[in-house]
């Protein structure tokens, strides 16, 4: 499993959107740093990461969060999900609830008509992307990653992180779409919770109702956010995190 980190302090572990990978988190991991000892890891079968040995669950990738923190020796640690990165982070509170001193929910993926949710794996955008010898596939995954409109760079790295993944790109979706009862999930994270909205997101997931689903959890807004925010925002994305974990009194807990 390849990862990235800095800084010093309680450890921060950070978890990208499907199709992506630990670059994401790049300038975010720069800026909490300064306080915290950030880890931003590969999900087996994005990035510099080797890839499972088939399909996993999100229950499966949570399992491989646990052994990453046994590996480089992190006993309890703040969470941080962007989109499908999320999920796993709450399927790993329900399963290490004892590792965990708080989780910052990055547009929580969240429908509360499952069976909508789950009719979303057969849309063409989620369908696994095939290598061609012209070439092609590679505008396609350049279309995937345009579609929120951000400037050419973010697209290119996002670009390149679908390239990197290659037919796991989308890998992720396929397994939130099969696991996504959040209502066995949700009301089960009993630690400090902080959903965060994306006020340009096209999905419109109510974190809301999330939030309304999860003990003691607040609801933040980052209204010029897409799923691109910690390219796009990241002071604005690390903001939010500091404002609710910077001075919680977690670290002797």
């Amino acid at each position: 499993m390849h990862y990235r980190y800095a800084g010093s302090g309680p450890a921060v572990v950070c978890l990208h959107m499907s199709g992506s990978s630990s670059q994401e988190y790049e300038k975010v991991g720069e800026i909490l740093s300064e306080e915290f000892t950030v880890y931003a890891l590969d999900i087996l079968g994005f990035g510099g990461s080797d890839a499972p040995p088939r399909y996993y669950t999100l229950a499966e990738h949570a399992q491989t969060v646990a052994s990453f923190m046994d590996a480089v020796g992190v006993d309890k640690a703040y969470l941080i999900g962007n989109l499908v990165g999320c999920n796993i982070a709450s399927r790993f509170a329900t399963m290490y609830p004892q590792r965990v001193r708080g989780i910052m929910f990055g547009q929580y993926c969240f429908d509360t008509d499952y069976q909508h949710f789950r009719s979303r794996r057969d849309l063409p955008c989620f369908l696994p992307i095939y290598p061609k010898p012209d070439g092609s596939h590679l505008l396609e995954m350049w279309s995937r990653a345009a579609k929120y409109d951000e400037p050419a760079e973010i697209i290119d790295a996002r670009a390149l992180c679908l390239h990197q993944a290659g037919i796991l790109g989308e890998s992720l979706h396929l397994a939130l779409f099969e696991e996504c009862e959040f209502e066995k999930i949700l009301p089960f994270v009993k630690t400090k919770t902080v959903f965060v909205s994306y006020g340009k997101f096209a999905e419109h997931y109510t974190q809301e109702h999330a939030a309304a689903m999860t003990p003691g959890s607040v609801v933040e807004n980052i209204p010029d956010a897409t799923p691109y925010v910690t390219r796009s925002h990241p002071e604005e994305f690390a903001e939010v995190f500091l404002k609710h974990f910077a001075d919680d009194g977690g670290y002797s807990q």
